[in-house]
């Protein structure tokens, strides 16, 4: 009994045994299971995270970028719209929702690039656009920075570009040039002459003279040297002169033989002008002669010759009508040096030795100007002399006379412009002002989706 018994009590212990085993053998077994289902999950993830790598060794670079950027596009697009269902589902936290969002997807980006760091390697990197904290933002803080973008464009140092361009096209002062440096003219004048005695002249063998009128060729010239070079006083002070010559004129005398008739006159001098605005005054001082001759005769002559010197002081101005057009006035006072003493003059012993003389004289022309350096002038001279001739018991017996002349002109000139201002003075031309750019950069949507297309269009070529 005691033999059977110790049986009994090892088999027991053996099956309890068995029992256990077999126990612990199930729980092993599904413990292998378990981590086998693990590892194969873990090992289809990993093949599908090194096919682009694959991918990259079978068909190229060009395909996996491609892949890479199909990634991120879905990327992208999930998470544009996890955003927005994100703001539907929480209508009332609208100013939470893009901040959360712009986080996500600053790491999904991360991610990517360090992606695209594992496959391609260190990449050159591109200078980012600053980041523009008003798309983050609400309506709310958008409409203010709006707001706040508009008072900086009103009072800031950027200009709205009708208020700039509104100022480039104001006039600027002092930078048209209404002083020529040049003027020279060749013109016909007619002139008519008028001599009248102040007592009975024909009493004393002396008659009345009348031309109606006579040619002439005539030329003229205004010259400023340092127009050319420089501004200011020197650029306005000139020389002027004229010459005249008349020609195909012969005069009947009372015994009604015609004599050779000769006429002509010159001047010249300094001038001094003065410009302001369109008005440009001007002041001179000149010599002048003026001679009227008539050919000597065997017989005693009916008239005197008159040969003028004197010295002539005068005010003008120029009035500037437009940039083309200019009117010209002079007045002059003459002083009469000499009448003429020569043969046959006014002031021989034949005539009236002691004879004195005065004149006054008044011109004005309008100039056009027909192109770049060539116009066209037309005027009209009136000058008069008065003659106190001052006889005596050897002369004859007359007291005065009365010598007027009137000339009709035209003719063409060169018109050379000087470098200085109109105004006469130190300024320099205004420069127009220069309209300010702001670099404003584009938002990161933009900017990421121009470099996704650059780099399809580059796979796609590839």
């Amino acid at each position: 009994m005691a033999i059977t018994l110790d049986h009994g009590l090892r088999f027991r212990d053996a099956m309890k045994g068995l029992g256990l085993g077999a126990v612990f053998a199930a729980g092993l077994a599904v413990a292998l299971t378990v981590s086998l289902t693990v590892l194969e999950g873990d090992a289809t993830a990993g093949l599908t995270a090194e096919f682009p790598s694959a991918a990259s060794a079978v068909g190229g670079t060009g395909h996996a970028r491609m892949t890479l950027a199909k990634a991120k596009k879905k990327k992208r697009g999930g998470g544009a719209a996890s955003s927005k269902s994100g703001s539907d589902d929480s209508a009332g936290s609208d100013d939470d929702a893009p901040s959360k969002a712009a986080p996500a997807s600053s790491d999904s980006g991360d991610d990517s690039v360090k992606e695209e760091e594992q496959l391609f390697g260190p990449t050159k990197k591109k200078k980012a656009a600053p980041h523009d904290d008003s798309d983050a933002s609400d309506s709310g803080s958008s409409g203010h920075a709006a707001i706040k973008m508009e008072d900086k464009s009103a009072g800031g140092d950027d200009k709205p570009a009708d208020t700039v361009s509104a100022k480039a096209s104001e006039p600027e002062s002092g930078t048209s040039s209404t002083a020529t440096a040049l003027e020279f003219g060749l013109g016909a004048r007619a002139l008519f002459r008028n001599l009248q005695w102040t007592s009975d002249g024909r009493a004393a063998g002396l008659g009345p003279y009348s031309l109606t009128p006579g040619p002439e060729t005539g030329l003229w010239l205004e010259f400023y040297p340092a127009a050319f070079g420089m501004t200011g006083f020197a650029a306005n002070v000139g020389i002027y002169g004229s010459f005249n010559y008349g020609f195909g004129v012969a005069t009947t005398l009372a015994s009604g033989k015609d004599a050779a008739t000769t006429f002509r006159d010159f001047q010249g001098g300094v001038k001094l002008r003065i410009p302001v605005g369109t008005f440009i005054p001007n002041v001179s001082v000149g010599y002048g002669q003026q001679v009227f001759a008539i050919a000597q005769q065997q017989a005693t002559t009916d008239l005197p010759q008159l040969a003028y010197q004197f010295v002539r002081p005068a005010l003008g101005t120029r009035v500037m009508f437009t940039p083309t057009i200019a009117l010209d006035v002079t007045a002059a006072y003459l002083m009469v040096i000499d009448p003429g003493s020569g043969a046959n003059q006014i002031r021989s012993s034949r005539f009236f030795p002691k004879a004195t003389s005065y004149g006054i004289d008044v011109s004005a022309s309008v100039g056009f100007r027909l192109t770049g350096t060539i116009g066209a002038r037309a005027g009209a001279d009136w000058r008069q002399y008065g003659l106190n001739l001052n006889p005596d018991s050897t002369t004859r017996s007359v007291a005065g006379a009365v010598d007027r002349y009137v000339v009709a002109w035209a003719g063409i000139e060169v018109v050379l412009d000087g470098s200085g201002s109109g105004a006469g003075g130190d300024d320099q031309p205004v420069k127009p002002s220069k309209r300010k750019h702001r670099h404003e950069p584009k938002p990161d949507d933009e900017s990421s989706s121009d470099d996704d297309s650059k780099s399809d269009a580059k796979s796609e070529a590839e």
